[in-house]
């Protein structure tokens, strides 16, 4: 008599790389969240406190303490400089 095991698939939940400057999004896309703050960047709203800014532009969603105390712009640079280092590693390899 052979047992068959059977294999549990496990769904691989990606998070988006912007979601790692939230402790909570607060019901709102990862993809919202970076479209309201790329809006804001261009509305020359970076010297703003990101609390503030995150209290108006998503409410309920909550920044980590580091980010919180920082400007939109600190914000923005904190999530595009790793994002594009891990573009630019990636055309490197190829």
């Amino acid at each position: 008599m052979t047992v068959r095991k059977s294999t549990l698939y496990v769904e691989n939940a990606t998070k988006h790389p912007f979601e790692s400057c939230f402790v909570d999004l607060g019901g709102h896309s990862a993809e919202r969240a970076l479209t309201v703050l790329t809006a804001a960047v261009h509305a020359a709203q970076r010297e703003m406190n990101a609390f503030d800014w995150i209290a108006d532009a998503l409410p309920g969603a909550t920044l980590k303490p580091a980010l919180a105390f920082g400007t939109v712009g600190e914000l923005y640079r904190s999530y595009t400089r790793p994002a594009e280092l891990g573009r630019l590693k990636g055309i490197l390899r190829s």
